[in-house]
């Protein structure tokens, strides 16, 4: 019985993250896999999952909403992410259930390997980590 944890251990947004709060959330993580050239979100689309990427390279390109003349492209790879947009989203008591927009495009330049959460589950993690917190009335 090998938990999946390690693997997410890798990503920086992990590695100072509570205890309980990433077990809650490696249980949630759905692997998935990308063909090449397959696009994982476009720029301006809702976000309803977050990726961490476990093999395989990408590319993330934004726009800026369409700004002209703006183009910014970064690679992703293992031990990246996308769909970070979901992670302020969840952690905001007052967003409410509209997904945010994706900031970028992102599409897979070879095959990748990756876990999805789920927006639903993220904000359930969420919600549920914050009411450990101090509580208000």
């Amino acid at each position: 019985g090998s938990s999946g944890s390690s693997g997410v251990r890798r990503v920086p947004l992990f590695e100072n993250m509570d205890e309980r709060l990433l077990d809650a959330i490696c249980e949630r993580l759905k692997p998935c896999l990308f063909t090449e050239k397959s696009y994982l979100v476009r720029e301006g689309d809702p976000v309803n999952e977050m990726l961490f990427i476990i093999r395989g390279r990408l590319e993330s390109v934004t726009t800026d909403g369409g700004r002209s003349g703006f183009y910014n492209r970064s690679l992703l790879k293992e031990g990246d992410f996308c769909g970070d947009e979901l992670l302020t989203w969840a952690l905001d008591p007052k967003s409410g259930s509209n997904l945010p927009s994706s900031t970028r495009t992102v599409k897979a330049l070879t095959e990748v390997e990756a876990f999805a959460l789920i927006a639903d589950e993220l904000k359930f993690v969420a919600s549920q980590f914050r009411r450990s917190g101090p509580s208000s009335g």
